[in-house]
């Protein structure tokens, strides 16, 4: 494949954990609260320059946050489950996080480390992330999300963002920030009402093998955040949004912080029934590029399969994107949709550039509209390659095709005619 080089040069530059030679089992009996003992097992470790917590087989409940520091490896058993309680006063006090690509203090995700180097968490287990009282925070969220949005469009100082009770913000499930050297493995993650896997601003990480199954709405896979050097593969996807998705900041803070997401492979995935399947945005305002994707597989997905989305205000350059060997089953909306309108709302006057991506060797065997092409008249798409593509059925064939003069198709067909431009 044309792509080889470059994605061995990304693979062989990611750094795995490394983790001393120390181990504590945890003592714990099926039906305990195990919260105590897990942040004390950490600062054990600690003391001997990290090491391996082993978490035993049996149901087990977690009052409040796990804290994570350097050099330590978590693992969850084969025959584990550990349910996070869904009381919000437990994730208190706050902890800086990136949320919704703003950054601010909100409460703790369930599984948190920043600053740190040497992270694994690892294991057959089972971790759930108790969303029974913030699944409806959904709905009660909008005052605070834009108070978010507009303490970044008016800088205010980062430590002033304080959100909390009444705020109603869902934290993420697993999130780790300005940490290097990250393997995350074998584990089984559900219920959770956000986001479930949110690396932001890291290096050097490794996922494989995670079974991420939840439906609940927002509900993200795994949301790569302004991080570099990253393998994703040989995971399985049940989500309520996003499957995976790159970010890189929102708006003003995004552009502030500057940090691409960069030097990532994603490959050999299966996708079992998901809203959207790869996406690009919508906070990219760092921007993203050197991004490969390779052999995935959609079964079902409600809306987009493949989509980059933006807005005005947004910013950002997307670049040296490449996803070859994909098969979709059903995609509820578009096939391949670039979408520079997303919000419906300008934000600002920065827009973002789509240049050199190609999407080469896929199977599509409906998708209720083909493409949606869009750029913007002072930033048209620009060298955009669609090779050797079928979509088998299409109701429409372009939902909207603006701006795109530098698209090109090979070998494209949609209903079984051949698609020239």
């Amino acid at each position: 494949m044309r792509y080889d080089n470059c994605i061995s040069d990304i693979l062989s530059s990611i750094q795995l954990p490394r983790i001393p030679d120390h181990e504590i089992v945890l003592q714990a009996v099926s039906g305990e609260e195990i919260r105590g003992k897990v942040m004390q097992a950490v600062a054990d470790c600690t003391q001997h320059g990290g090491g391996r917590i082993v978490i035993p087989p049996g149901s087990f409940r977690c009052n409040g946050p796990i804290h994570l520091q350097s050099h330590i490896e978590l693992h969850f058993s084969e025959g584990c489950f550990l349910k996070f309680s869904p009381e919000p006063a437990l994730y208190l006090p706050q902890v800086f996080t990136r949320w919704e690509g703003v950054e601010l203090f909100n409460y703790s995700p369930m599984i948190y480390g920043i600053g740190l180097t040497d992270v694994a968490i690892t294991g057959k287990g089972v971790i759930a992330g108790g969303s029974e009282i913030r699944q409806a925070w959904r709905n009660l969220q909008k005052p605070a999300q834009e108070r978010s949005r507009c303490l970044e469009e008016n800088h205010v100082p980062v430590k002033e963002r304080l959100f909390g009770p009444a705020d109603y913000l869902r934290p993420a499930m697993l999130q780790l920030i300005r940490t290097e050297r990250i393997l995350l493995e074998d584990l089984t993650l559900t219920d959770n009402a956000f986001w479930m896997v949110h690396p932001v601003y890291c290096r050097d990480l490794t996922i494989r093998r995670l079974n991420l199954d939840c439906m609940l709405v927002n509900n993200d896979g795994i949301d790569l955040d302004s991080c570099e050097n990253a393998l994703i593969e040989d995971s399985v996807f049940r989500n309520g949004d996003d499957a995976i998705v790159i970010k890189s900041g929102r708006d003003q803070d995004g552009l502030r912080v500057g940090k691409p997401t960069r030097r990532v492979v994603i490959r050999n995935c299966v996708f079992a029934e998901v809203i959207h399947g790869i996406a690009i945005g919508s906070e990219l305002s760092g921007g993203a590029e050197e991004i490969y994707v390779q052999d995935v597989d959609m079964e079902t997905v409600y809306c987009e399969a493949i989509s980059f989305k933006s807005t005005r205000g947004r910013g950002g350059v997307i670049r040296d994107i490449h996803l070859e060997n994909i098969r979709i089953g059903t995609a509820g909306r578009h096939f391949i949709c670039i979408d520079n309108d997303y919000s419906k709302i300008n934000h600002g006057d920065a827009l973002t550039l789509f240049k050199d991506i190609t999407i080469r060797n896929v199977f599509c065997g409906w998708a209720k509209q083909a493409f949606r092409l869009q750029g913007k008249p002072e930033l048209p798409l620009e060298n955009i390659r669609i090779e050797n593509v079928t979509v088998d059925r299409a109701d429409v064939l372009y939902e909207l095709d603006e701006y795109a003069e530098d698209v090109r198709f090979e070998q494209v067909s949609v209903n079984g005619q051949p698609v020239v431009r």
